[in-house]
């Protein structure tokens, strides 16, 4: 019998517990992980899902993935981030074949247990494999414990959160590389918002995921230019650098190691919000803006859906309370419009920062 290892990943509510087989490594998974979750390398009781690694595929041989239904771990504009599956439920286990790694997977939410058989035919394939299960199970456990998620990033600096929000292409990460590179602000997340009410006040999590740079962004950042050896595309690319067409994932751990961030587990209360909207070429200006909650509810994302009956890959984790994520939300938006908040507009070239570093939270 092959000897295991065990590691736990805790994320505000949410506990995983992993027993890798000792000839495997999910130290990439864990470095991705690793800038907001907390890592030990122990196994831990009372988890979400406990999750055996192997190599060993016997319990899949007798499965017939060739008629299962066809799923997606993730469904993604880029063929790199696309993870196409077959799909296999028997005697309530569900069986999953990812078709680009061949990596197999067999969920048994009556028991809390996952089964993961890895090949290593394509390694960075199959990290976005686990990466998307974990992420999967996160998000459907945070909402049932009432966490709001909103697609917006967000930066920290003494004591206060602020979240920036906006659609793609709107100048979010520029923002906050911005505030993060010129005014002391700390990364806190790039991608997902975590929020919640406690005790009146609003409080905020990030979240572990791949920047998505504009070269545009980049090209003000030498220490980004030569890591990534930029300087010939910028140049090639001065007509269209703007464009959201030149897009980069940047691993979070990689970016971790340029920026300054938040440590692993931070939570904080929110201070305020940007909501940018940024074109190259004009003045930068900063317009306080009323009633922001109506802008901030349509990037609000939900894991089960208005009505807890979206369909989804897996149904491991099934929706618990949908009442309690509704009432979270209204208190979200309560909460939030007390708070201060701006506009940026123009190029988002800063020379000082004080809107958000001045204002005062209320939380009568």
């Amino acid at each position: 019998m092959a000897q295991v290892r065990g590691y736990t990943m805790s994320f505000l509510h949410s506990k995983l517990t992993f027993y890798v087989e000792d000839s495997l490594s999910l130290d990439s998974i864990f470095d991705f992980f690793s800038t907001h979750f907390v890592i030990k390398n122990e196994p831990s009781d009372s988890v979400l899902a406990s999750i055996t690694v192997t190599r060993n595929n016997d319990n899949f041989k007798e499965i017939d993935f060739s008629s299962g239904e066809d799923v997606f771990l993730r469904k993604s504009a880029s063929d790199f981030f696309t993870i196409p599956a077959k799909r296999v439920i028997l005697e309530g286990i569900q069986y999953l074949k990812c078709l680009k790694t061949n990596t197999y997977i067999a969920m048994n939410s009556n028991k809390s247990t996952i089964l993961i058989s890895i090949q290593g035919e394509d390694v960075r394939a199959e990290e976005l494999v686990f990466i998307e299960l974990i992420r999967d199970l996160v998000l459907k456990n945070e909402e049932n414990h009432g966490v709001v998620v909103l697609h917006a990033t967000c930066s920290y600096k003494e004591g206060k959160a602020n979240l920036i929000i906006g659609p793609k292409g709107a100048g979010k990460s520029t923002t906050l590389l911005e505030i993060v590179s010129k005014f002391g602000h700390q990364f806190m997340s790039g991608d997902k918002t975590f929020l919640w009410v406690e005790n009146g006040q609003l409080y905020a999590s990030g979240w572990p995921d791949y920047p998505h740079l504009g070269l545009g962004t980049l090209s003000k950042y030498p220490e980004f230019i030569g890591k990534f050896g930029l300087s010939e595309e910028i140049n090639d690319a001065k007509e269209t650098l703007w464009s959201t067409d030149h897009k980069r994932a940047v691993p979070p751990d990689v970016f971790k190691s340029m920026i300054s961030h938040v440590p692993a587990g931070f939570t904080s209360l929110v201070g305020g919000f940007l909501y940018p909207k940024l074109e190259p070429d004009k003045e930068t200006e900063l317009t306080p803006l009323e009633n922001h909650v109506s802008s901030m509810v349509p990037h609000i994302e939900r894991a089960f859906g208005d009505n807890g009956h979206a369909k989804y890959w897996n149904d491991f984790v099934k929706p618990q309370n949908l009442e309690q994520i509704k009432n979270m939300i209204e208190q979200c938006k309560m909460v939030a419009s007390k708070l201060p908040a701006f506009t940026i507009t123009g190029s988002g070239i800063l020379t000082s920062f004080n809107a958000l570093d001045e204002g005062v939270a209320s939380y009568d």
